[in-house]
């Protein structure tokens, strides 16, 4: 056993144009797939990053709402009939919407999402928020989302130098960012600003205080959540729509599958990345077991049989899979690393991911060899004796 990893070693460097050329290949693959899974991951996680900090049972949105950033108001009313179920402990009411942000330091002013919570009640944990609750209940404070776009100014950088909070004209008002938080940019959200529910409203004076965005309702102890929403969706009927907080999530990721299909376009993307290296992977092996078709088939003659020269085979695209996808995974970090400092968005490499990919990588090359062997059935001994 210990000569044979040789033989397929020595093949396959014996050539080594065309061993650097599917390490090559086999790296830009690998790179592809981690790039497209990624840029995929990411956009779910910061879609759903305020979602992940909700800590009720269940959310009541309208019915005519699309996702986070196209939620449409509803009333406070129906949120408050759900206290009289037995399950109920208490709920909470949550504002949403867009606001104008004029950039202190050029005057630009930009778009920028907004919410508006009761900052002492704890159904919703946002980065920050525990150390500023008392101080969001001051007039016109606010929480800035760090990652949010550089067009907006250094907002974060500057609280964190001077500790001191940082005065900013917001909807054509004096306002001040006492803290940050973190939830991250998406498609048609450059930023976002967390404040109390009175300071939404005069960053917004034409809302109606009685509409909510967002309801959030929290169980009392033993409660069966999917009961307990089936219950409040007989009671409420069209009015509002009830999901747990996990159909809350997913009803943020379908949207964007189904409106910007984000899934399908990284999800082919990976495949072709697939593709890629088990093409080149196996023009490779191909042109490695035709070159030496006589050498197979003098094996062949001296007795040496199918299994002994597939071996040999699968074991180079073994050793291609290895040579390759370590550089690749590295390459990705940087590339990584890039993309998060010009976009903003929140990409990390993750074990799982890695790991994934790694066994992608693994199939792939496998699966090339598998394909190329057939060639070796045609190495016959009468055609070299």
């Amino acid at each position: 056993m210990g000569q044979r990893i040789p033989l397929a070693w020595k093949q396959l460097a014996f050539e080594r144009m065309k061993l650097v050329a599917a390490v090559a290949g086999v790296m830009v693959s690998v790179l592809l797939m981690l790039v497209q899974l990624g840029i995929l991951q990411s956009v779910y996680h910061s879609a759903t990053a305020f979602h992940r900090g909700v800590r009720a049972d269940l959310v009541v949105i309208s019915p005519l709402s699309t996702n986070l950033t196209g939620l449409q108001p509803f009333s406070t009313r129906t949120l408050h009939r759900a206290l009289g179920h037995a399950g109920v402990e208490r709920v909470a009411e949550i504002h949403s919407g867009i606001v104008e942000f004029k950039n202190p330091w050029n005057g630009d002013v930009r778009r920028i999402a907004c919410y508006g919570l009761d900052p002492l009640d704890d159904l919703v944990e946002l980065e920050g928020l525990a150390e500023h609750r008392r101080e969001l209940l001051v007039a016109d404070t606010f929480l800035f989302d760090r990652n949010s776009k550089r067009s907006f100014g250094p907002i974060a950088r500057t609280l964190a130098e001077t500790k001191r909070p940082v005065r900013v004209e917001v909807s054509r008002r004096e306002a001040h960012a006492i803290g940050t938080t973190a939830l991250g940019v998406s498609f048609g959200v450059d930023g976002n600003l967390v404040t109390d529910r009175a300071n939404f409203l005069r960053l917004l004076p034409n809302r109606d205080p009685h509409l909510i965005e967002l309801g959030l309702i929290r169980l009392k102890p033993g409660s069966d959540p999917t009961q307990v929403r089936d219950d409040l969706a007989a009671l409420f009927g069209s009015q509002v729509e009830i999901l747990t907080l996990p159909q809350f999530i997913d009803w943020e990721i379908a949207y964007w599958n189904r409106n910007a299909p984000v899934g399908f376009v990284f999800t082919m993307g990976t495949i072709v990345g697939f593709f890629i290296g088990f093409i080149v992977v196996y023009q490779i092996l191909f042109t490695e077991v035709t070159n030496h078709l006589p050498q197979f088939a003098t094996m062949k003659a001296m007795g040496f049989g199918d299994p002994f020269l597939l071996g040999i085979v699968m074991r180079q695209g073994l050793i291609l899979a290895l040579l390759g996808f370590f550089p690749g995974l590295l390459l990705a970090i940087v590339v990584y690393g890039v993309m998060r400092y010009v976009t903003q968005i929140p990409i990390e490499m993750t074990t799982a991911r890695a790991v994934g990919i790694f066994v992608l990588t693994l199939l792939m090359c496998l699966l090339s060899g598998a394909v190329t062997v057939r060639k070796l059935r045609d190495a016959d001994p009468a055609d070299v004796f």
